[in-house]
């Protein structure tokens, strides 16, 4: 059953062929997303660049159907950066600032085995936008599915997908509808693509403020005892993404469970074990969650490369940096594998 209606767009008022069937169940209608800008974790500009992209757009459409900004109106932007910064929760932002509903999309949600499939469900994805705009579409993992298509010669398919997706996306200027692109990989993206998308925000890893401002959102409502010191524990999570921060917490949590549950089992007191009524973490508890828990692009450090050299050549402020700080995330002297070793770094100059 199609997803419930919200003021603007009723689902169940309007008929879906097979295809934009398939599709509905990535759509989240306006009023159930509730992740705004204030919840999510980055430099303000990175916020503002964004408001400014798309709830313009999404808002006053009839603003740009004429004059100057007919030709100037942006039909989507792309998200790149390592993973696990939050390149979803920023696309639920815009979608929620805007008051737009979303519609997530991958890859898998696409590519079909059969003749002609692919590119049935791509019409099918922008005809949903069209029936439910105001839309923020939000392709993840993009480089799944718009990946160059000079590194697939023998895939016809995938070049047709491709023609669809691009033939569709040229249409989008008449309707209410926004398309966000997010990868871990921007520079396996189709050059077709990247032409489409004129707006390039990178989403880095968090600086050391960022991560203790991160932990201290997430363990709001846990106990913590007087030697955790989340400053110095965000110092000591060099490289972490917001997720790998957030797997940190949760395994802290989970070793003072099994600690208390050890307890219990050691007791020998009088009368039963009683557990505490909450836990607390202990610096120990953070301690052996860093020995667990690694930063991911730790990982793949290559890839990390391939992000910077991207961004030098394609992202908003590769060609204006020179020390000053940008669209995107903060820009930060730094060397790999240093506490700032992050996607954008410039000379201390």
């Amino acid at each position: 059953m199609p997803p419930s209606s919200n003021s603007s767009s009723s689902t169940s008022s309007k008929e879906y062929d097979q295809h934009e069937k398939k599709l509905l169940s990535g759509l989240i209608n306006a009023k159930d997303i509730h992740t705004t800008f204030a919840d999510i974790i980055v430099p303000q500009e990175t916020k503002d660049s964004l408001i400014g992209l798309t709830s313009l757009s999404l808002i006053r459409p009839e603003a740009f159907s004429y004059g100057v900004l007919k030709t100037e109106r942006i039909p989507g932007c792309l998200l790149y950066g390592p993973p696990g910064t939050g390149k979803t929760l920023l696309a639920k932002a815009v979608a929620k600032e805007s008051g737009a509903n979303m519609l997530e999309v991958s890859a898998a949600s696409i590519n079909d085995m059969w003749l002609g499939q692919s590119e049935k469900n791509v019409r099918a994805l922008f005809s949903l936008a069209r029936k439910l705009a105001p839309m923020v579409i939000f392709l993840d993992e993009a480089d799944a599915l718009l990946g160059a298509r000079h590194n697939a010669p023998g895939r016809s398919g995938h070049r047709e997908t491709i023609t669809q997706f691009l033939r569709e996306w040229d249409g989008l200027s008449d309707m209410r509808a926004f398309i966000m692109v997010a990868t871990n990989r921007p520079f396996d993206l189709d050059e077709a693509v990247l032409r489409r998308l004129p707006r390039k925000i990178l989403v880095d890893l968090p600086l050391r403020p960022e991560r203790e401002a991160i932990l201290r959102v997430m363990l709001k409502d846990e106990s913590l005892a007087e030697d955790v010191d989340l400053a110095a524990l965000g110092a000591d999570a060099e490289l972490y993404s917001g997720s790998d921060l957030k797997n940190l917490c949760v395994s802290a949590a989970m070793e003072a469970v099994r600690e208390e549950v050890r307890q219990k089992d050691e007791f020998t007191g009088e009368g039963p074990f009683e557990y505490p009524e909450r836990r607390v973490l202990q610096k120990r508890h953070f301690d052996k969650g860093l020995r667990e828990i690694s930063a991911s692009i730790s990982e793949d450090m290559d890839s990390l490369k391939a992000i910077r050299k991207f961004d030098e050549q394609y992202g908003d402020a590769g060609r204006r940096r020179r020390g000053k700080r940008t669209m995107g995330f903060e820009v930060v002297p730094g060397k790999m594998g240093t506490e700032e070793a992050r996607v954008r770094q410039v000379s201390a100059a």
